[in-house]
């Protein structure tokens, strides 16, 4: 076809992303362009052809001239209506172009009947995947504005249906091309697939990101369960992106690093009830004030439940900890932290003998009215976790009401009655409850932890580096 055109080949005007299908010439008639008030014929010069090279994207018509080639470009997207003729002597193809202009153009009759079919083919699958690319287009800059105003399930929603659509696309244009090569059509679709990959992305890396900080709202409240499960499906909304084709994916090695610090949070995490329960533990070991070391060994006793009811009923725990060992430990709390009530509870009533003794009533009041206090809080804790001392505790209460009684009696100089602390009848009870100073050291102390926690004990990470989703 070389010498057919004053310019170039045919050949060099179709581009690198298209494939030839068909071929055609005219050597007089060329081709006719018509509106419904003007016509053109547009035939080569002398010596000159007309040369058409139909691609799997548009069909080119090149009519050479010795002035130099006029080039037509007509895209399969804008043909509709295409009719073959060979009973002219030679062949034509008729096809209108957006529904205005007519174009005939002349050939040979060879053939006529397949080109017909192809250009038909390829118009109507043109038009279909064009018309759910501008749609699947619209649906991706509506995902993104619903993830930018936070609506992260509704952008997801909206960018998996754009997928599906993008799916219909594909099997469109895969089916328009010969079975095993690409095609234009198939190009076409993929540019669009690459900006679905970005968006969907996107969207999952917002969705990730708003997981985490949900995760670290509740851990930061002790929520270890909920802390756990968001975690879980910011890794769920991360593994959904690995999944993707990864040349398509944007900031692909940030992303990793953001899943990478999140899987080390949530090893953290694993540990943290337990850690939490420990640290109160140990410092209810080396508090030296009974009171102080009361608190602590009240919240380890809470933490260490907290350990124990975390998972409860699943098949497999999540969070560290050996039920039994806590358990065990568990039970040694309640006995420390009901020994430290009971100790703060009788250095009270010993100040207050001292100072009934010393004939300081208003200050023996003041003391017994803390033991009285103090010992009913043993009790509570008595009765909820280590009942075994409840009624050596009862005892001691109904002692020191009956001193702050006789310590009211002598402020308001009513009779009092016998002081009965030295007369060697009270029957004490036999149960025996440990003084502050001979509590267990914690099996929880953090420089040897192997029966219950490993781990380090560093403090929480924000997984992604950001403020934000």
């Amino acid at each position: 076809m070389t010498g057919y055109l004053h310019d170039e080949p045919a050949l060099a005007a179709v581009d690198d992303d298209e494939t030839p299908r068909f071929a055609l010439t005219s050597r007089k008639h060329g081709v006719e362009i018509g509106t419904s008030e003007s016509s053109e014929a547009v035939r080569p010069g002398s010596n000159y052809r007309m040369v058409g090279v139909v691609t799997d994207k548009q069909v080119l018509l090149l009519v050479g001239d010795d002035d130099g080639d006029r080039r037509f470009a007509i895209p399969h997207v804008d043909i509709d209506q295409v009719a073959g003729d060979h009973s002219l002597g030679h062949g034509q193809i008729t096809f209108r172009r957006c529904g205005e202009t007519e174009w005939r153009v002349h050939c040979g009759k060879q053939g006529i009947v397949d080109l017909t079919a192809y250009l038909s083919h390829a118009s109507q699958a043109w038009v279909r995947v064009e018309n759910i690319l501008d749609e699947v287009k619209r649906m991706l800059v509506t995902a993104t504005e619903q993830r930018d105003q936070g609506d992260y399930e509704q952008a997801l929603a909206t960018v998996l249906e754009a997928g599906d659509r993008l799916d219909a696309a594909g099997e469109t244009a895969t089916e328009f091309g010969p079975p095993g090569d690409t095609n234009a059509l198939e190009d076409r679709v993929t540019t669009v697939q690459e900006r679905h990959i970005a968006t969907l992305t996107e969207v999952r890396r917002s969705r990730a990101r708003r997981a985490v900080d949900t995760g670290e709202q509740h851990w930061r409240g002790n929520d270890f369960e909920v802390a756990y499960d968001a975690y879980e499906a910011a890794r769920a909304e991360y593994d959904e992106i690995f999944s993707l084709p990864t040349e398509g994916v944007p900031e692909l090695a940030d992303i990793r690093a953001e899943r990478d610090r999140l899987e080390t949070v949530i090893e953290d995490l694993k540990q943290s009830p337990l850690r939490t329960a420990a640290a109160a533990d140990n410092e209810a070991v080396a508090a030296e004030d009974p009171a102080v070391a009361a608190e602590h060994w009240a919240e380890a006793l809470e933490a260490y439940r907290d350990v124990l009811e975390l998972d409860w009923g699943a098949d497999q725990r999540r969070f560290a900890g050996d039920p039994k060992r806590v358990r065990d430990r568990l039970g040694t709390v309640a006995e420390n932290l009901v020994t430290a009530r009971r100790t703060v509870a009788t250095d009270a009533m010993e100040a207050g003998d001292w100072y009934a003794d010393a004939s300081q009533p208003d200050a023996a009041l003041a003391e017994y009215k803390t033991a009285k206090a103090a010992f009913e809080t043993a009790l509570v804790d008595a009765r909820d976790c280590y009942p075994d001392a409840t009624d050596h505790l009862e005892a001691e209460l109904d002692a020191v009401e009956q001193r702050l009684s006789r310590a009211k009696a002598r402020l308001d100089e009513e009779p009092v009655d016998v002081d009965d602390r030295f007369d060697g009848t009270e029957t004490a009870p036999d149960v025996d409850i440990t003084t502050a100073d001979e509590r267990s050291p914690s099996a929880t102390d953090t420089t040897d932890r192997s029966d219950t926690e490993n781990g380090s004990t560093d403090a929480k990470v924000d997984p992604t580096g950001h403020g934000g989703s």
